[in-house]
Formats: structure tokens, sequence, C-alpha cells
């Protein structure tokens, strides 16, 4: 029996999010290390373009401790060059938002999209 190819249903996901989405922007800082030669290295700071829906959450998702009031629920295409991940910062339109949990979809490995709670920084 052939294996089902997740690679398109990702490609679908992808296309509504460009089509009802929103561009955006990611972004990581790194801590800095140490060179024993030089010394303390810089923090290095990740950007990557991101394509995004931004959701409100039903009152019945939010519950006071994960989902607070005001949180939102961003669908976030794999174009990323990273994951999305807690801390890292979204910048979509005029908003900036942290991540708070990733829980990306990803069936057989690959990931169709990111499912991010994120809350106004």
């Amino acid at each position: 029996m052939a294996k089902f190819d997740y690679n398109r249903p990702a490609a679908t996901a992808k296309r509504l999010l460009d089509r009802f989405g929103q561009t955006g922007a990611m972004s990581r800082s790194t801590h800095g290390g140490y060179d024993p030669e030089t010394g303390p290295t810089d923090p290095v700071e990740l950007q990557s373009p991101c394509t995004v829906a931004l959701l409100e959450f039903d009152n019945r998702q939010i519950d006071g401790e994960l989902v607070k009031i005001g949180d939102r629920r961003a669908l976030i295409a794999p174009d990323a060059t990273f994951e999305p991940d807690a801390g890292d910062v979204l910048a979509v339109a005029s908003e900036v938002l942290q991540v708070v949990r990733n829980r990306p979809l990803k069936p057989a490995g690959v990931i169709v999209l990111h499912d991010c709670i994120v809350r106004a920084s």
C-alpha cells in the first residue's frame, strides 16, 4: 500500500495562507558564546519572513493559564527559515507578538503548518 504524500497538503496550506493570510516576520535572539581566543561573542539575531493568519480564541478555549484573555492563534506556513519556538517574536502589520507555544502539524514528519499561541508583548 502506498504511503500518503503530505507534501501536497503542505503546499495547499501554504497556498491558502498566501491567499488569505498576511506577511509577517519572525525573530529570535540567541545568546552569544565564548571564543577562547577572542573572548565573548555578540548575541545573534535571527530573522525570517513568514506567512501567517491570526485568529481569535473562543472563550471556551481560554483557560487562564496556557491561553489567556487577549491571546491569539497564529497559523504560520512552514516557509520560515526556522521553526517558531516559545520566546520568539512575531511581527504582523503593526502588531508585535511573542510566541507562547508552537504545536506544528506534522504528520509523518512533514510540517504542514505551525499552530502557535501568541501574546502581545
